[in-house]
C-alpha cells in the first residue's frame, strides 16, 4: 500500500519533522500541548486509532487529553471535470505504478518496506501543479469533514476537534510576469516573484477559521523554494489555535501564482 494512504503513516511521517520548522501563528500553551500530544512519540500512545471503515469516526481520539482528531489529505493536483467528478491524474498514476510494483514481487522480499512513489504525469507544470485547484480542493476537504463535525462531537461529547490536513502540494509563488505561467521552463530558471506564504493566505484561512474546528494542524512536507540566495526555509508544520482569529492574512492574484516545480 502507498505509504501517505495510511493515516497512522501519515502521523510516524509528520512525527520526524524537526520542532524548528513549526510554526505556530497564535502561540499558546493549550496549541502548544496539541502538538506534543501527537508529535512526540511517546504522548501518541495515549491516543486510540479510530480509522476502520466499521469505527465510529473521527480518525483518532485520546482519553487522556480528551482529543478527538480528523486526518485528511489535500493536493493541487485534484479538480472536478465538466461531469462534476473530482479526477486527480497524479493518483491514478500513482495507483498504476503501485500495481506494477506489487505484481513485480519486490515487496515479497522486503516485507517491511513501506512504499513511497514519486510520481511524474509528464503533464505541463501549471496542469500537474495548478493553484486554483489547491485552494478549490483545500476547501472542498476542509467543507466536507466540517460537516461532520456534529456527528465527532456525539462519538465524543466535550472532547476539542482536531483537523489534520497532510497538504502533498507544491510551493507556489506569485509571479511578476504573467508569461512565467504559461511558458515551459528549464531546471534551475529563475522566477521573478513573491513567496506563497500558505498560511497565511485568506482563501485558505477562511476555510476553518470561525468554525466548530478547535485546532488545526497543517503538515505541508513538499514545500521547497530555492532563490538566488539559498533555500527559503517554509514551515513544514503549522499549528492554529482556531479560536483565537488571525490578526492578518493575505491575498494573492490566482492568475499569478505559479509551482516552483518544473
Amino acid at each position: 500500500m502507498y505509504y501517505l494512504d495510511s493515516e497512522k503513516s501519515i502521523i510516524k511521517h509528520f512525527q520526524s519533522v524537526k520542532p524548528k520548522s513549526v510554526y505556530f501563528p497564535i502561540e499558546s500553551e493549550e496549541v502548544i500541548k496539541v502538538f506534543e500530544s501527537i508529535h512526540d512519540q511517546e504522548n501518541w500512545k495515549l491516543w486510540i486509532e479510530s480509522a476502520g471503515k466499521a469505527d465510529p469516526p473521527p480518525d483518532f481520539f485520546s482519553d487522556t487529553y480528551k482529543y478527538m482528531m480528523e486526518a485528511m489529505r489535500v493536493d493541487d493536483h485534484s479538480f472536478k471535470n465538466k461531469k462534476g467528478k473530482v479526477v486527480n491524474p497524479t493518483n491514478s498514476h500513482i495507483r498504476d505504478l503501485e500495481k506494477e510494483i506489487m505484481q513485480s514481487g519486490i515487496m515479497e522480499m522486503c516485507p517491511n518496506a513501506e512504499l513511497m512513489i514519486n510520481a511524474f504525469t509528464d503533464l505541463p507544470t501549471n496542469k500537474d501543479h495548478n493553484y486554483k485547484y489547491y485552494y478549490k480542493n483545500f476547501i472542498r476537504i476542509v467543507e466536507h469533514h466540517k460537516k461532520r463535525i456534529a456527528l465527532y462531537k456525539r462519538n465524543h461529547p466535550n472532547y476539542k476537534v482536531i483537523f489534520f490536513i497532510m497538504d502533498e502540494s507544491s510551493a507556489y509563488i506569485e509571479a511578476k510576469n504573467i508569461d512565467d505561467l504559461t511558458k515551459e521552463r528549464q531546471v534551475g530558471e529563475m522566477v521573478l516573484g513573491q513567496p506563497h506564504l500558505h498560511f497565511m493566505d485568506k482563501r485558505f484561512i477562511m476555510a476553518f477559521e470561525n468554525s466548530d474546528i478547535d485546532y488545526l494542524i497543517w503538515y505541508t512536507p513538499f514545500k521547497l523554494i530555492n532563490s538566488p540566495t539559498g533555500k527559503l526555509d517554509l514551515p513544514e508544520v503549522c499549528v492554529f489555535d482556531n479560536k483565537r482569529s488571525m490578526q492578518q492574512s493575505l491575498e494573492y492574484d490566482e492568475n499569478h501564482m505559479v509551482s516552483v516545480e518544473i
